[in-house]
């Protein structure tokens, strides 16, 4: 790979979510169904909507974590109590930042509003399947959706523990959140993952070491 380059992958129509397990595209598939644009590469994949879902789904869904932090807050003017030499107010300074990743859900949660669909909630099954997999593209310096072994990336979701996966993309190289959204929202089958009402939860992944990224969507 070309040092610098930046690299995206493009839409695949994904398998039925009642057959998770029995998923495989090859590399020849994706590239026979447009999956690979150049310059730079995109992938992206999908599968539809399931109609029912059972409650166990409702729960898991239910299941997560916010990204924000309480950092406590200075006693107000009107109290009696006044503030100890060992209590802190919390500077501008001291509160924490958003991580890169949480920058992408904000600039996906911007399009989605755009286009009149709800926002996605991070869900930390989906968050650590997309981390796994940036981390494993760069370890073992591939690029795709389907693992050396032949894992799709709805089997990797379900592996983490998230049993309704939706969509998957995927890039390298770009340098920043906003970078990485101008180029899946530049590419039909990426942007048609990110504007997909649908879906409802979200799992970002970034691997520094080469810069690959990868957004995990659930049902």
């Amino acid at each position: 790979m070309t040092a610098g380059a930046a690299t995206l992958v493009s839409n695949i129509e994904g398998p039925d979510p009642s057959d998770q397990a029995n998923v495989a595209l090859s590399a020849a598939d994706a590239d026979d169904r447009g999956g690979l644009s150049r310059p730079g590469k995109q992938m992206g994949t999908n599968v539809p909507a399931p109609s029912d879902q059972d409650e166990n789904d409702a729960d898991d869904k239910g299941d997560e974590t916010s990204s924000s932090t309480d950092t406590g807050k200075p006693r107000s003017s009107g109290s009696s109590k006044p503030i100890s030499s060992e209590e802190t107010v919390p500077t501008t300074e001291s509160l924490p930042q958003d991580s890169v990743e949480d920058e992408v859900v904000d600039l996906v949660n911007t399009e989605r509003g755009k286009s009149g669909c709800d926002p996605l909630r991070v869900d930390p099954k989906l968050a650590h399947a997309a981390q796994d997999h940036s981390s494993d593209m760069a370890e073992r310096d591939y690029f795709d959706h389907t693992t050396p072994e032949g894992l799709t990336f709805a089997d990797r979701i379900v592996n983490a523990g998230y049993p309704t996966p939706g969509a998957e993309n995927i890039a390298v190289g770009q340098q920043d959140a906003q970078q990485v959204m101008d180029g899946w929202m530049n590419s039909d089958g990426h942007r048609a993952n990110i504007l997909n009402c649908d879906l409802n939860t979200i799992g970002v992944g970034l691997e520094e070491n080469g810069m690959y990224w990868t957004q995990d969507f659930g049902y």
